[in-house]
């Protein structure tokens, strides 16, 4: 069960990274849900989007490290342990993201 979530946490892992260059290097905002509209009705600015490019890039870093170390370590408590981890500090600092980039109508 190790390789199986260690193989699934690096193919997160090259998706965040993908999408997290995409909006942070390249500003592709229009990745972002709602963010066009959002930002047309002032409510976020491009500041915000390139937080949430940054965030899902240092996720994949986590996700890429951590996965390859499960494959190598093969416990599958450790596996199981950092995958939910990560996934913890991706939605806390992304729901952090939202709370302090919103602008207050």
């Amino acid at each position: 069960m190790h390789i199986f979530l260690g193989i699934v946490m690096i193919l997160f892992a090259l998706f965040l990274g993908g999408i997290g260059y995409l909006i942070a290097m390249r500003g592709k905002y229009a990745l972002i849900n709602n963010f066009v509209m959002e930002r047309n009705a002032g409510k976020v600015d491009s500041a915000f989007a390139q937080r949430i490019g940054w965030i899902e890039l240092f996720a994949a870093v986590y996700f890429l490290l951590f996965g390859i170390l499960a494959l190598c370590i093969g416990k599958n408590a450790f596996a199981w342990v950092v995958c939910i981890i990560g996934i913890v500090l991706l939605a806390a600092a992304s729901l952090l993201n939202v709370l302090l980039g919103k602008r207050r109508a």
